[in-house]
């Protein structure tokens, strides 16, 4: 039975060194470019070939993550860098872009890629679509149930699920609230985190402020499946994924050696147990509250609401402030250059503690029960709560790791005045080499078994562990330290041995037909209040849990293949020719564009494809309506509101619509939006309407009458 892999974050080298060295199988990292974390410490191409080599020497797989969205203009470069990761040995690539996915599939059909969770792979047709498209691996959505990822894993396709970390509020890769109000694309790697800010409920109606707990309404807790491991293994998964490519070393170390420890307590048939101690480090590293609500499909909620970012352990609180100065009595021991946040009602206050000070004196920690002096920059009061936000110990501890070795059973004929013969085995792999230096005759003491093991183990830095084989020894001498330099040298060859061992496998993708377009001139309206799509389309689901579907429609991946006159709606994010073309080739008739693009991106995508296929094509492209910025599984106001009335949620600068009518809550603009930097004369307009606007379609113009609501 082929054993569960434990996928690890690797957002730094010092992240990956962690990653591997506390039990990872395969880590996940993203280069410099076209990755989801924009903003992590990624990995250059000098940097990405030491950090494959680290690991592929451990026995650890590296995927690289290049799930973003293509422009035109990005998709060479995008290429270039497949070439450099194809031919450097990166085991596979985690992707999110159709027009990527056609590329590579074409191009490098030996390279395995796996659909990222911004495919929005949600429900078994989508997996069954994933499957069909020659995907290796489907990160099926964060939102899926224990039911639902039990059935994708009898579709044979390997099925990734994360497992712990952090969870974004909508459904990944139909999020537009950062792209739309902050200009960040989170289908770019760029998120603002918008769930993470401060709204107001607002009743639509009579447009009054609702009372609420919190102004963190869209905060979502973080994920724990620690305990919902035995389930996850049974149901057929392959990979359990740790989010955190934004994290630190410690963060990566402690959480993929807890989660080793469970997953190999469930192969040996044990119940794995997360002690105090453990629970407490892992709150200490980052939390925002746990949860397992989505995989368990419960009621329970999954919104952390008290604040956003890392919670930290309470280690004191301020008995005092005066000129600048807050006095902090302990209730835990602090130590030197551990992180510290002072909870006041009207602004937090982070610290390093690079100094510690009691009754005037310099100290390296401060015990429980006494009171420690910080300089502050902002007030803070009596009766605030201290919190610990970096406990330094704990971070050297979880960083002073064993490295991980493999074994090596080492064979050796070992006779005078012949070369030295050295076969290593590791696994499936088989070394063999013929050394031409050659021991002496010995004179007076030959060297034995137990001598050659001893140097020979001595590998130091070195992945591997020498395990004894089989050994002919005779009569022979040699000193210790060319002995030494030949275990050097047998080292380096099997260093590079393993590594150029490397293979892959050819994946079977589907065959395209060559296909021709017609040019159509027209306008698509969509109606937005119930959903209903004119010119025959009649329902368009961009999160559909059921996985029926009936309409020509096509919001999400699962339903692909359908038969039929179909038509792409712009949530399946067609940024780039290849992506059009790959469409055209699975017969789609109509194509609408993702809304992130701009003219110019419109206008390289449309000359591409007609300089490759010498076909003009006319895309259709948003330009009126209001879009939805967010698809919620779970409703974040639900404990304050009744579904049957209007609400409108509020942060300092906007007011959006939001929409309970059906299963899936959505969160909208407020204000229909018209793009009046497209150019109409080159694309086909899509229209986006519902009852407090009109309009009318006249020679393919369009004349817009608004009257919002």
């Amino acid at each position: 039975m082929k054993r569960i892999e434990l996928l690890a974050p690797a957002g730094s080298f010092e992240a990956l060194k962690a990653a591997v060295n506390c039990g990872a199988d395969a880590v996940y990292l993203g280069g410099s470019s076209f990755s989801a974390r924009a903003f992590a410490n990624n990995f250059n191409h000098e940097e990405m070939i030491e950090a494959v080599n680290y690991c592929h020497l451990r026995g650890v797989k590296v995927y690289v993550t290049m799930n973003t969205l293509l422009s035109e203009k990005e998709l060479d470069n995008a290429m270039e860098e497949v070439k450099f990761l194809y031919e450097h040995n990166v085991d596979a690539l985690i992707i999110q872009d159709l027009g990527l996915y056609y590329r590579i599939s074409t191009e490098y059909p030996d390279f395995e890629i796996n659909a990222s969770t911004q495919m929005h792979v949600h429900n078994i047709e989508g997996v069954k679509a994933a499957k069909k498209l020659g995907f290796k691996k489907v990160v099926i959505a964060r939102e899926s149930s224990l039911e639902t990822i039990k059935e994708a894993c009898k579709e044979d396709i390997e099925i990734e699920c994360f497992v712990h970390g952090a969870i974004c509020v909508a459904y990944s890769g139909q999020c537009l609230m950062s792209a739309v109000t902050k200009n960040r694309s989170a289908n770019k790697g760029m998120c603002a985190q918008c769930c993470r800010l401060k709204y107001e409920l607002f009743d639509k109606t009579t447009n009054k402020s609702i009372d609420t707990d919190t102004e963190y309404l869209l905060s979502p807790k973080d994920m724990f499946l620690l305990e919902d491991i035995p389930s996850l293994i049974d149901a057929g998964v392959s990979s359990l994924k740790i989010e955190g490519r934004m994290k630190s070393s410690a963060y990566v170390g402690l959480v993929t050696s807890i989660y080793r420890k469970a997953i190999d307590a469930h192969y040996k048939g044990e119940k794995f147990i997360l002690n105090k101690q453990e629970y407490e480090d892992l709150l200490s590293v980052f939390n925002r509250g746990f949860t397992n609500s989505y995989l368990l499909n419960n009621k329970a909620s999954i919104f952390g609401n008290i604040r956003p970012n890392h919670m930290g352990k309470e280690v004191g609180v301020v008995t005092s402030y005066r000129n600048g100065h807050a006095f902090i009595k302990v209730n835990k021991e602090v130590n030197q250059f551990d992180g510290i946040r002072i909870i006041n009602k009207k602004k937090d206050t982070g610290k390093i503690l690079n100094t510690i000070t009691i009754d005037g004196k310099y100290v390296n920690k401060a015990g429980i029960g006494q009171v420690i002096e910080l300089n502050v920059d902002t007030p803070v009061e009596r009766g605030d709560k201290v919190v610990r936000t970096l406990d330094y110990k704990l971070e050297e501890l979880i960083n002073s790791y064993s490295l991980k070795k493999r074994d090596i059973k080492l064979d050796l004929v070992f006779i005078e005045n012949k070369p030295v013969i050295i076969t290593a085995s590791i696994g499936d792999l088989k070394f063999k080499k013929v050394y031409e230096i050659r021991p002496q005759k010995a004179l007076k003491a030959p060297v034995d078994e137990e001598m050659l093991l001893n140097q020979f183990k001595k590998t130091d830095d070195s992945p591997f562990n020498v395990l004894k084989g089989h050994f002919v020894i005779g009569n022979a001498f040699m000193a210790k330290s060319q002995i030494n330099e030949l275990r050097r040298t047998f080292l380096n060859d099997f260093e590079d041995f393993v590594l150029n061992s490397f293979e892959r496998e050819y994946y079977s993708y589907p065959l395209l037909e060559d296909v021709k377009t017609e040019c159509f001139e027209e306008t698509l309206i969509v109606n937005n209040s119930d959903l209903a799509i004119e010119n025959s389309l009649d329902k368009n689901e961009t999160v559909n849990l059921s996985g029926e579907y009936k309409s020509s429609c096509v919001s999400e991946l699962g339903n692909l293949f359908n038969e039929g006159d179909k038509t792409a709606f712009y949530t399946l994010n067609v940024s780039n020719s290849y992506a059009y073309e790959l469409l055209l080739k699975l017969g789609f008739k109509k194509i609408v564009l993702s809304t992130e693009l701009n003219q110019m991106m419109i206008d390289d995508l449309i000359s591409a494809y007609k300089e490759r296929n010498d076909i003009d094509i006319k895309p259709y492209v948003f330009v009126y309506g209001r879009r939805t910025l967010m698809y919620l599984n779970r409703n974040p106001f639900a404990e304050y509101i009744n579904n049957e009335d209007e609400y409108l949620l509020k942060d300092y600068l906007n007011t959006y619509l939001l929409d309970f009518k059906t299963d899936i809550s959505k969160i909208r603009e407020y204000l229909p939006v018209l793009r009046e930097d497209i150019d109409l004369s080159k694309i086909n307009p899509l229209v986006i309407i519902d009852d407090s606007n009109d309009l009318s379609v006249v020679e393919n113009k369009l004349h817009l009458k608004i009257n919002v609501k």
